[in-house]
């Protein structure tokens, strides 16, 4: 992948280190390349271990609530 990096002249060739966002609110888990790092880490499905950022991304996160037994957060007219 290559890429202008406006702050120095010339074409680079690096790539942004593999994180995991984890979407707290619908528990989904997507890897992708950033420049966002963290102290917390995970293990993927590839058995290797990342940084995972937690974040709210998903639209499920609106439909999200708690439901009363514990604190558990599950999907609006998801059943059991």
């Amino acid at each position: 992948m290559q890429y202008t990096d406006h702050r120095t002249s010339g074409p680079q060739t690096s790539q942004a280190p593999l994180v995991v966002f984890r979407d707290q609110s619908a528990g989904l888990r997507y890897l992708t390349r950033s420049e966002r790092t963290s102290e917390h880490t995970t293990t993927w499905e590839d058995g290797n271990v990342y940084p995972v950022v937690e974040v709210d991304l998903s639209s499920a996160a609106h439909f999200a609530r708690v439901d009363g037994r514990g604190g558990r957060r599950e999907l609006a007219g998801a059943s059991a």
